[in-house]
């Protein structure tokens, strides 16, 4: 009788721990780390989304920004935060050092889907017409690992038979630092012809800091896979379905947005759309 009664009070502590287990998870404080789009500082677009999140699962989410993407990649790595915005290029890094899961993407109003482009501009009165044009000049990329300005940039000139680690393609190739800075390097013509975002493009004409008659777009390049939402995979699966379902449903509660401005909703996505991009860092590695 005394084992029976010891076993019975193990197996009742054990109905009482868990519902409080449960209600801990759910009471889970969280970070997401964000990289904002543009010198802007536009970290309204990703703060209302996050609340919204937090709101709909009970979890609650703490945003820090950081200034770039390895930082972001390290947050999660170390645990500091777990769940991330990153650039395309930059989540297949972090799929490999820190164990993340890409889940959702957001979708620009008036674009039809999520995808995006690699933009190369140019000031207006320029002579430049087509991206074979660009041989011998001055170039300005975003930062060294960024998708569209970086990573797709250097695909397309591959394409026109040019190549950034060819001096003698180049007179000069400067990394800017952002995509807006490599949009002004442009306009200020302190570089010929700007690698970037589309993303960022259009929101700067949207919102009236970029008079588009000062500059001209000389090529466009394919569809690039969107910057993901991602998740730690030491998350809880319960968790991660949590985020993933408020992300989705975000839109009816609110306001959104996120990298490159505001967003109409978010899509779900997976990790295998972004193989492309495993195959384009694949090719540019090799040469």
């Amino acid at each position: 009788m005394k084992i029976f009664a010891r076993i019975s009070l193990i197996f009742l502590s054990f109905v009482l721990i868990l519902p409080y287990t449960v209600s801990k998870a759910d009471s889970m404080d969280l970070n997401m780390v964000f990289v904002p789009a543009s010198e802007k500082g536009d970290d309204q677009d990703y703060v209302n989304l996050i609340k919204i999140i937090g709101d709909l699962t009970g979890i609650k989410i703490t945003p820090i920004r950081v200034t770039d993407y390895n930082a972001a990649v390290e947050a999660v790595r170390a645990n500091r935060a777990q769940i991330a915005w990153y650039g395309g290029k930059t989540y297949i890094q972090a799929v490999e050092i820190a164990d993340v899961e890409a889940f959702a993407a957001g979708v620009r109003k008036g674009d039809s889907d999520a995808s995006y482009f690699a933009y190369f501009v140019v000031p207006s009165d320029s002579e430049l017409m087509t991206l074979k044009d660009v041989k011998g000049t001055k170039l300005a990329l975003n930062s060294i690992g960024s998708t569209s300005g970086d990573l797709i940039p250097q695909v397309e000139l591959m394409k026109a038979g040019l190549s950034v680690k060819n001096k003698d393609d180049f007179e000069r190739v400067f990394y800017a630092g952002s995509h807006d800075a490599c949009l002004m390097a442009a306009i200020n013509k302190h570089v010929d012809v700007c690698g970037m975002s589309s993303r960022n493009f259009d929101a700067r004409v949207a919102d009236g800091t970029l008079d588009p008659s000062l500059v001209r777009i000389i090529h466009r390049s394919t569809p690039v896979p969107p910057p993901p939402l991602a998740y730690s995979k030491k998350l809880p699966l319960e968790i991660r379905n949590k985020i993933k379902t408020a992300t989705l449903e975000a839109h009816k509660y609110g306001r959104i947005g996120g990298y490159g401005g505001e967003m109409s909703h978010y899509i779900e996505i997976t990790d295998s759309d972004y193989d492309l991009l495993r195959e384009v860092d694949k090719l540019l590695n090799s040469q």
